[in-house]
């Protein structure tokens, strides 16, 4: 059995197309229900991605399982984009486990350092947990997973990394005397959304008026101090604004033309600022190529990011991987396990008999005293074969000590 993650993110596909993915929500329970060599299965569905980390039979390849979860993901949901399919990428064994551990600290978010991420794997764990998804190998991923993420919040600063991006793009802008009372049209509602939110409040900005492409503006108005608009209102918000800030993710969604509506003057030469900060870029080819505006592009702004920020990024890494390869040591000396178990049968099934032996011809007093001198015995003997079992397994040596047990006479059921 082995662990294999399949999944899409915002990196691989737009946002726009991974939303079309909620309705695939029960696609964990199909694919055990319908594939015999997937034994369990977790599936940590977000709106930046959509990730089946599964415990899986040795003989189903990563290709096979990708193109069973195609196929039911066109079932379950048959109107999902096939952006978001084309996106599904595959990671088995050791370099799943990592992307897991990754995930889980938040190195793969779209915010990087987002804690949120860590609270959505957790429930997503919790709930294969109670519908009995399960197995014991994803259990253990998923515990240590989730510790190494605590650890890497306790032992570094990884979330301020991710919010300095915003922050140096802020900069960036170069506006005379700061952000200070500065009119500001933000354009998202994501996570980043509200990471920028954040920054432009330390640095006490004015009125911030917010559009979605998807129409979530009044919902993230509910719980932030900002404008809801709708599209009627968009060209009105830029022509307030002295700084635009997108960060959708869902693909170009500002074009040129409400730009212009608001302002006219950007069709001749000058320096309106608009700090895109959307992974995939969220202004138009058109939007982009007018005279009178000046994009910063979140490539710009990690180029500006300063040395500190790398060094946090790789101090969380070197803790991630510290997590990994106690897990990996861990699930290695497990195949020793049933080696283990059979030597302490074979030796205790030698103990009993033994005991029986002296039951039948000595008084109760001198068995009791037999009894605990072999048993005692037993248990010395038997730990440094036990401990040494279990180097080898995690070592990759595993097969030594099962061949060692057959000259004892010992067969391991594998």
């Amino acid at each position: 059995m082995r662990i294999q993650v399949i999944g899409v993110d915002h990196r691989t596909a737009p946002l726009a197309a991974l939303a079309t993915l909620s309705d695939g929500e029960g696609l964990s329970r199909v694919l055990m229900a319908r594939q015999a060599d997937v034994a369990g299965a977790v599936l940590l569905s977000t709106c930046n991605r959509f990730e089946l980390i599964c415990d899986t039979d040795d003989s189903l390849g990563p290709e096979r399982l990708r193109e069973r979860v195609c196929e039911l993901l066109r079932e379950l949901a048959p109107d999902v984009d096939e952006r978001a399919l084309s996106g599904l990428r595959a990671d088995v064994g050791d370099a799943a486990v990592q992307h897991v551990f990754e995930v889980a600290a938040g190195m793969r978010a779209a915010v990087i350092g987002d804690k949120q991420v860590a609270g959505q794997l957790r429930r997503a764990y919790e709930l294969a947990s109670e519908r009995g998804q399960c197995t014991g190998r994803l259990h253990r991923l998923c515990h240590d997973a989730l510790t190494s993420s605590r650890a890497v919040a306790s032992r570094t600063s990884l979330g301020a990394a991710g919010r300095s991006v915003a922050g140096v793009g802020l900069d960036m802008t170069g506006l005379p005397g700061g952000l200070r009372g500065r009119r500001v049209l933000l354009v998202g509602t994501g996570a980043f959304a509200r990471v920028v939110l954040a920054e432009l409040g330390t640095r006490r900005a004015g009125r911030i008026s917010c559009w979605s492409a998807s129409g979530r503006a009044e919902r993230f108005a509910a719980h932030h101090d900002v404008v809801p608009l709708d599209d009627d209102g968009l060209a009105g918000a830029v022509a307030e604004a002295e700084l635009v800030v997108t960060c959708s993710g869902n693909g170009a969604v500002l074009g040129a033309g409400p730009l212009l509506a608001g302002r006219p003057e950007l069709a001749a030469p000058g320096a309106f600022p608009v700090l895109d900060l959307s992974l995939g870029g969220d202004l138009t080819e058109e939007a982009r190529a007018l005279p009178g505006v000046r994009v910063i592009g979140l490539e710009e702004v990690r180029d500006r990011a300063d040395e500190t920020q790398r060094e946090v990024i790789e101090q969380a890494q070197q803790v991630v991987d510290e997590g990994v390869a106690r897990h990996l040591a861990k699930e290695r000396s497990r195949g020793a396990d049933p080696a283990i178990a059979a030597m302490r049968a074979e030796v205790g099934v030698l103990v009993d008999r033994e005991i029986a032996r002296v039951r039948a011809r000595e008084s109760e007093e001198v068995c009791a005293a037999v009894e605990r001198s072999l048993r005692h015995l037993a248990g010395v003997m038997l730990h440094t074969p036990t401990v040494r079992g279990n180097q080898l397994a995690e070592e990759g040596r595993g097969e030594e000590f099962f061949a060692a047990l057959t000259l004892l006479g010992i067969e391991v059921d594998r």
